[in-house]
């Protein structure tokens, strides 16, 4: 068989040809200037003695007469988040594109196929209680160790099911939550020769004059990055880690580009099909924006620093560490330790009295400071030995505007006060949902029943809502085929934060109703921004049905 692949020996010929550009003028005449263009290496399979192997004939450059010019450089990938780099960095690389998706699929598909075979193709009835907990202990076991191999977005999809007990059993719940701190970890040796190689040290000995020796130990394993406690050697004070692991620049930004081009595929799927205005690519586009930057703890530190201060500044309860800015890079970050306990695991009650205070502290970053951490899943909230909310791991945030701040104050009033009129008709367009130039008229009895009965009569229990959300099918289908409905990019953060704290919620509480626990909070921010004449206090006590 013969094959064609792409290489990556663009950047191998504009290092030749860089060094080739400090040769005389007179040798430079004489010798055949070479197109930027991708070199095309054809390979020869055979095989000797039952084993394949592949011999490598280069085909012949595209050859140009002429003077040489400075070859451009290749394309790298970028250390702020930019779609275009990315997608030239990858398109370059297709060999590697077809072989992460081959991976992916060869991953996911027998997991898939297993699941049919036993929860659909047969019955639960015909095993007992223990078998059934059995098989699906065995399923989880499997699904996380899958994808614990397909890298960092994978497990973080992993950890945004492991908060939800309204929607898989106990077993496999508690099976999911090691993706949030007990991931496969890299070998300590990796990880601390690039805490060596981070902070400037070049040998063992040089780290240890920074840290106490004996005391640097491994205590999580995160999708990203590993965990470790020391101690400080010069004031002795405890510290908090976190190393990243290696070659996640490239491991995820490929995942990101494949999210990506998902995204374009169903905008133009939904172009043709329906009357939406894109979103897909834009949607995908937020959440990307801000698991890359996730890779740059510098960045990280600099969110945990700012959050500090303005949790400091309104007095909020909750707890966020110091950073360490003197052992912190781009890919180590070094942080106050704190003892405690992770929210999930804490008593019930103690999950009930925090919780409001964590949707107090959800809404005061989405309605106020302007920007909110958008991955509060169990192993970043926890609970200190004092009792107090504390808040870690502040890599994936997101701006908010001002004003879709005050448009987003003015909706949860109104969605709560069942003032729906000034729901479509402003806040929904000032947000982005519908056009500005639109006529609501038709849609407004539709999106009412919608929200009514989709959402806040089914409060969180995912079961009930996706039941009353099926009973409503046919009016979800002629707001996304009919209307030009759209979602605006950062609602991919804002569901991802709401959804992770509403999980862990419910596990202390499975009568947890986010409508209801958001409704104090959103009142004050109201009458702080539009004054109290915008409310009506008698509407918000109770709650909004289609008469209303």
């Amino acid at each position: 068989h013969i094959i064609e692949w792409e290489t990556e020996s663009r950047e191998r010929r504009y290092n030749d040809e860089a060094a080739a550009s400090n040769s005389s003028a007179a040798s430079s005449l004489t010798q055949p200037h070479r197109s930027k263009a991708p070199i095309r290496r054809r390979f020869t399979l055979h095989a000797v003695d039952g084993v394949t192997h592949i011999e490598r004939r280069p085909t012949a450059d595209v050859l140009s007469s002429g003077t040489s010019s400075s070859p451009s450089p290749p394309p790298q990938l970028p250390r702020q988040y930019n779609a275009g780099q990315i997608e030239e960095y990858w398109k370059n690389r297709p060999v590697s594109v077809a072989s992460r998706l081959l991976e992916i699929v060869s991953e996911l598909s027998p997991l898939l196929w297993a699941y049919v075979r036993d929860f659909k193709l047969s019955s639960a009835d015909e095993r007992t209680n223990e078998e059934n907990q059995n098989l699906q202990h065995d399923h989880a076991s499997n699904l996380r160790h899958a994808l614990t191999r397909l890298g960092p977005a994978f497990i973080k999809m992993g950890q945004q099911l492991s908060i939800r007990p309204d929607l898989v059993p106990p077993s496999v719940l508690a099976e999911l939550q090691k993706l949030c701190d007990s991931v496969e970890p890299v070998p300590d040796e990796v990880s601390l020769g690039l805490l060596r190689e981070e902070l400037g040290c070049s040998t063992q000995e040089e780290l240890l004059e920074k840290f106490e020796a004996g005391l640097l130990k491994r205590v999580a394993s995160a999708s990203l990055g590993v965990v470790f406690r020391g101690t400080i050697k010069e004031t002795g004070e405890v510290v908090a880690i976190k190393i990243q692991r290696p070659d996640m620049v490239k491991r995820l930004s490929l995942d990101l580009y494949l999210l990506q081009c998902y995204g374009k595929t169903m905008d133009a799927i939904c172009d043709v099909l329906t009357e939406q205005i894109a979103y897909h690519e834009a949607f995908i586009s937020a959440f990307a924006k801000g698991s890359y930057m996730e890779l740059d703890y510098e960045n990280e530190a600099a969110n945990q620093l700012r959050f500090k201060r303005e949790f400091e500044k309104r007095r909020c309860n909750v707890f966020v560490p110091d950073v360490l800015e003197d052992f912190t890079t781009r890919r180590v970050i070094c942080t106050q330790w704190v003892d405690g306990v992770k929210l999930v695991d804490a008593p019930r009650d103690q999950i009930r009295r925090l919780i409001p205070v964590g949707v107090e502290i959800f809404l005061t970053q989405l309605l106020d400071i302007g920007a909110f951490h958008s991955d509060p899943h169990p192993a970043n909230l926890y609970v200190t030995t004092d009792g107090k909310l504390c808040l870690l791991d502040f890599g994936l945030c997101a701006e908010i505007d001002e004003k879709s701040r005050r448009a987003m104050t003015s909706a949860i009033v109104n969605l709560l006060s069942g003032n729906f009129h000034s729901l479509i008709s402003t806040d929904a367009k000032e947000l982005g949902f519908l056009p500005q130039d639109m006529d609501v008229t038709e849609l407004k009895p539709v999106l009412t029943k919608i929200l009514t009965e989709g959402l806040l009569e089914s409060g969180s229990n995912l079961h009930e809502r996706k039941r009353k959300l099926l009973d409503i099918s046919s009016e979800l289908n002629e707001v996304f085929f009919r209307y030009p409905f759209s979602v605006p990019p950062f609602f991919a953060l804002i569901t991802r934060g709401l959804g992770l704290l509403e999980g862990i919620a419910l596990s202390g509480d499975p009568d947890f109703d986010i409508f209801r626990a958001s409704m104090p909070y959103a009142t004050k921010r109201a009458v702080e921004i539009f004054g109290a004449n915008i409310l009506n206090v008698r509407k918000l006590q109770r709650r909004p049905t289609i008469d209303n």
